[in-house]
């Protein structure tokens, strides 16, 4: 029998006159994609923005003050 799991996850779209911001994954095998930051949202976020602020930081090392 299958065990499902829930997860809430969550993705930002951070637009500059430069463009996108995207970030580079290299996951399991060497394979490579590209996404917007985001991840999974802990039980410690105390919102799903803060958790969307951790993640980009986490990944970028930009801090977001406002959504």
């Amino acid at each position: 029998m299958e065990q499902w799991r829930e997860w809430t996850v969550a993705g930002a779209v951070l637009e500059t006159d430069e463009g996108v911001l995207l970030v580079r994954n290299v996951r399991h095998g060497g394979i490579e994609d590209w996404s917007t930051p985001g991840g999974v949202i802990d039980a410690e976020d105390t919102s799903v923005l803060a958790g969307l602020t951790r993640e980009v930081e986490e990944e970028t090392g930009l801090v977001v003050s406002e959504w």
